[in-house]
């Protein structure tokens, strides 16, 4: 393969031409109930050339397959070439990286075959409903996901790379009298087939928190304190600042917080970790080969880095941060992040509850969007906060409010840091989909209004 693209390479007449090939082995198992739904294995190879010479824009061609590379190479540049009405490609520089980690995997899921993927799939859907008959329907999507990328650029960098990841999704539907819950829970690990032996602890709490949902009592809407657990403090911060910490392509209209802006109280402090061990958003190399890095956005509040490709780098006269990623085979990089945290404070959990004579726990975050400049948090598990103790479960917690309003109402973070596990992805239009991840501690927010319709 090596041979074959540097040949490609070499044809191009362009000032910079960037070769990305991209090969995805992949098995999804769905059970529906206890039976198996659908049970298929495929492999898709595909790529992108980009091409751009001086005074020029981007040329881009996507193709199928890894045969027949020059073509793609010489169509890309007489594409660049009739770009010239474009902004002009200005790329900061990087150092010229030759990257290899495309060695063997250990418990390679290629190697399990289908039958074993469908068996544990059943046996994951059997702890689903085990031995509680409230939970009456349910699914198990079971994944599994080999990427091997080839990248090569006419600056001389190349970067080869193999990782595979292993994923289980769950829903569980509970009904007792008439009244129906539901439950969503996932986890994806880095690493081979024997990852998939982990889900069954998600399996069992999915179905717990659905039969727990049927006697838990619609929340009141108001004002309260709010305590966000890790996946939902991360999920707040991946939507509300990681996004808004991506500079535009040139041309573009920006939508960037500015350096220097205050969001936030001193105890806000967020970035972005593509060195991050074990991760889904982790890499040594990112789409255009730079090498990545851990990048602060936030520190102490105040607005200190942005996520960058070589071609925002630039416009905003910085260093590139490794934040160039391509969704899919055919994409285009763009500044995305990967795995976003907010950064430990200080004190327990406890002392988050302390004091607080009725609030609002949320646990378990089924949906975080942002949408301009407002951000919404739905719960699919929360409990009450009484005299500064877990009480009861309530359900329908929805909180929306402005970004930068909603920031500033945070007064504590706790020192309990740890990443989540959950199969989570990025999704930005025509960017595309990418997986990442979200660490944080548990926050406290003060007077949030939370209730469905309520503002």
């Amino acid at each position: 393969m090596k041979s074959r693209i540097l040949d490609a390479l070499g044809l191009s007449r362009a000032g910079y031409t960037e070769l990305r090939v991209r090969r995805v082995w992949s098995t999804t198992v769905l059970v529906r109930g206890r039976s198996v739904e659908v049970a298929t294995s495929g492999v898709e190879t595909g790529g992108l050339v980009r091409c751009s010479s001086p005074g020029t824009g981007w040329g881009m061609m996507g193709f199928s397959g890894s045969d027949g590379l020059d073509a793609p190479v010489l169509r890309a540049h007489e594409l660049s070439l009739a770009a010239t009405s474009r902004v002009p490609v200005i790329l900061a520089p990087i150092t010229v990286r030759q990257h290899e980690s495309a060695t063997p995997l250990d418990d390679d899921p290629r190697e399990i075959p289908l039958t074993e993927k469908r068996q544990r799939g059943e046996t994951l859907a059997a702890s689903l409903f085990g031995p509680d008959r409230r939970v009456v329907s349910g699914r198990i999507l079971l994944r599994d996901e080999v990427v091997e990328t080839w990248l090569a650029t006419s600056e001389g960098t190349w970067v080869h790379d193999l990782r595979s990841e292993v994923s289980v999704a769950a829903l569980a539907i509970a009904e007792e009298e008439g009244n129906i819950e539901r439950a969503l829970g996932s986890l994806a690990l880095r690493g081979g087939w024997r990852a998939a032996e982990t889900g069954e602890r998600l399996v069992r709490d999915v179905a717990a928190r659905a039969v727990e949902l049927l006697h838990a009592a619609p929340v009141r809407p108001g004002r309260y304190t709010v305590v966000l657990d890790p996946a939902a403090a991360g999920a707040l911060v991946h939507r509300a600042v990681s996004h808004l910490a991506r500079p535009a392509l040139p041309g573009a209209d920006p939508d960037v917080l500015p350096m220097g802006t205050r969001i936030g109280p001193e105890c806000l402090s967020v970035g972005d970790d593509p060195t991050a061990v074990g991760l889904r958003g982790t890499s040594v190399c990112d789409d255009e080969g730079t090498g990545t890095r851990r990048t602060p956005i936030v520190q102490n509040g105040v607005v200190v880095g942005h996520l960058h490709t070589r071609e925002t780098a630039a416009a905003a006269g910085q260093a590139p941060t490794g934040h160039a990623r391509a969704a899919g085979l055919r994409g285009a990089p763009h500044p995305r992040p990967t795995n976003t945290y907010l950064a430990q404070g200080s004190g327990s959990f406890e002392d988050l509850l302390d004091g607080i004579p009725a609030g609002i726990y949320v646990a378990d975050t089924l949906a975080a969007e942002a949408d301009g400049e407002r951000v919404g948090l739905r719960s699919g598990a929360a409990r009450m906060i009484r005299h500064g103790r877990l009480a009861e479960p309530v359900k329908g917690v929805n909180i929306e409010a402005g970004i930068l309003p909603l920031l500033g109402r945070i007064d504590a973070v706790a020192e309990d840091f740890c990443w989540d596990g959950q199969r989570a992805t990025c999704r930005d239009g025509s960017a595309g989909v990418v997986s990442v991840s979200t660490g944080a501690p548990h926050v406290r927010l003060l007077d949030v209004a939370v209730g469905e319709g309520y503002s």
